[in-house]
């Protein structure tokens, strides 16, 4: 169907005596430039500007009357206009909310069969589930002119890149896992209480390198070095004392033994800072130990 609008114009002409009009008002407002408002003068400046302000109205007022009888046609046209638009539109409406639903279906479509095919390609390139939340459907996948071998394309190609990654973070991940075991395999040899690759597997997840961790190991091992001290010191004291004791009595059989004093038992409180992996090791050394402890407070420090 053709629409024939057959549109009669007759533009508006509007004439104006300006020239005229305003060479007499530059002539006019000449006498009025640099008047100084004194005291002396103000009751003259308020009517000068009276009379200004009502020549500056009238103008205006000339303005918006021309314009508004000059406007009617133009209103009136555009009313006939948006009412030839309105009917167009009823009868549009529920045409176009079909087409919607319907391209909304093929959408669904469209991801449900991305779907399948991340789910085969994440089987074929076997990705880790780290990665294969990563093989996503893309809103470009559900464009309607997008056509199902783009889409498996480049899903394949995001599959390639992601078992890409995924092999170099495996080969990182072993690697570290050797040189974290080999450095506590030496570690271990200098402290009574062993350090365990658990305590620092985490690390790895949390994107350390090789030689922080291998920092971390150092620190925990400093920290049971010295907490072992104190103990092999008294042991060899004790020991010391023992032999001593031994020499004494074959010297002095003879002599009537003296009753053994109690050891008196002491205590010391202090307070540590760690991660809760360190706490737990320094707990089962602890107890290893035969240490008796009381945790009175903890807390996180911020």
């Amino acid at each position: 169907m053709r629409m024939d609008i057959q549109v009669n114009k007759q533009l508006p002409v509007i004439t104006i005596n300006f020239e005229e009009v305003k060479a007499n008002l530059v002539e006019n407002m000449e006498k009025y430039k640099g008047i100084v408002v004194t005291e002396e003068s103000l009751k003259d400046c308020k009517a000068t500007q009276r009379y200004l302000a009502s020549l500056r109205n009238e103008i205006d007022s000339y303005r918006k009357d021309v314009k508004k009888e000059v406007e009617k046609p133009i209103k009136e046209f555009e009313g006939k206009c948006k009412e030839l638009i309105g009917l167009i539109a009823e009868v549009e409406k529920p045409i176009k909310s079909g087409i919607s639903e319907f391209d909304n279906k093929r959408r669904e479509e469209k991801r449900e069969k991305a779907v399948e095919i991340i789910k085969e390609m994440i089987k074929n390139y076997e990705l880790e589930e780290k990665y294969a939340n990563q093989l996503t459907v893309l809103d470009k996948y559900l464009n309607l002119s997008a056509t199902q071998k783009s889409v498996m394309e480049d899903i394949e190609q995001r599959a390639a890149a992601l078992k890409q990654q995924q092999n170099v973070d495996k080969a990182r991940t072993e690697m570290l896992k050797a040189t974290i075991e080999t450095t506590l395999e030496g570690i271990n040899k200098t402290i009574k209480t062993p350090l365990e690759y658990k305590n620092f597997e985490r690390y790895i997840e949390m994107g350390w390198d090789i030689a922080r961790i291998v920092k971390e190991i150092n620190n925990q091992a400093e920290l049971i070095r010295k907490a072992e001290q104190p103990k092999e010191e008294l042991k060899s004291k004790e020991e010391l004392k023992s032999e001593e004791t031994s020499s004494e009595i074959k010297q002095q059989q003879e002599v009537p033994k003296e009753p053994k004093k109690d050891n008196k038992l002491l205590f010391v409180e202090i307070r540590v800072e760690h991660t809760i992996e360190d706490m737990k090791a320094l707990s089962n050394f602890l107890k290893a130990g035969g240490y008796k402890y009381t945790v009175h407070k903890q807390g996180r420090i911020e």
